[in-house]
């Protein structure tokens, strides 16, 4: 037999050689890898679905802290004193403390005109019953309408037991804390800072919602200071 027969006898069986399939053992392997890969992607794809979430919510729940905070600062500014003694609003009783701010805001005509000696009142209040911020106008001359309003509506105890809306005040100096005589025109509060503690969605573990705290200072501008 020369080699040419030799040669081409071999090629023949190779070709003839039946293909050789997977293993049961090869197959489960693949569907192991297949599966734990699987997993991982699904795990990252649903932890960042996550994360997601969470920033939107944490995001709009801050969001939803600013309005509030805007109007309270606006009408800080706007305001001639932190009112000092009780003020009685369709037969419900607000006086300025900790927890609740009742300010002197100059009353307006109809041109938007300061009217002299004449002030309406503006609180801003929570309601522990409804978790409810409200602003509550009391006009006493002028053309300020009288409202009342839901400022925000998520707010949440600070986690120590407190409550989510406090107050503070200073004087001029902006550092000595007033705790009585608001209206006084030398010691009297000049400076407001506000805290809002509000309650956020969250899908983390447990379902536990987050909680945002907003704080900002306002100046009362048309207070007239003595020194």
């Amino acid at each position: 037999m020369n080699l040419k027969k030799i040669f081409a006898t071999s090629r023949t069986k190779v070709r003839r050689r039946p293909a050789r399939g997977m293993t049961l053992i090869e197959m489960l392997i693949v569907v192991a890898l297949s599966a734990v890969i699987m997993i991982a992607l699904l795990s990252l794809y649903m932890a960042g679905q996550k994360y997601f979430f969470n920033q939107n919510s944490r995001a709009d729940t801050i969001e939803e802290s600013r309005m509030p905070m805007a109007w309270l600062s606006r009408d800080i500014r706007d305001a001639s004193q932190v009112h000092e003694g009780a003020v009685v609003v369709n037969g419900q009783t607000f006086a300025t403390s900790a927890n609740c701010l009742v300010l002197d805001v100059p009353s307006i005509d109809g041109t938007g005109l300061i009217i002299a000696g004449s002030v309406d009142y503006v609180v801003y209040s929570y309601s522990s019953a409804l978790h409810q911020l409200l602003r509550i106008v009391s006009p006493n001359g002028g053309v300020r309408p009288s409202a009342r309003r839901v400022m925000a509506d998520n707010l949440v105890s600070d986690g120590a037991g407190g409550l989510p809306f406090k107050l503070k005040y200073f004087r001029s100096d902006g550092t000595t804390e007033v705790t009585s005589g608001y209206e006084d025109a030398t010691n009297g509060a000049f400076i407001v800072e506000v805290e809002l503690t509000s309650q956020g969605r969250s899908i983390q573990r447990g379902s536990q919602p987050f909680t945002e705290t907003v704080r900002t200072q306002a100046k009362l501008r048309n207070k007239n200071i003595e020194s």
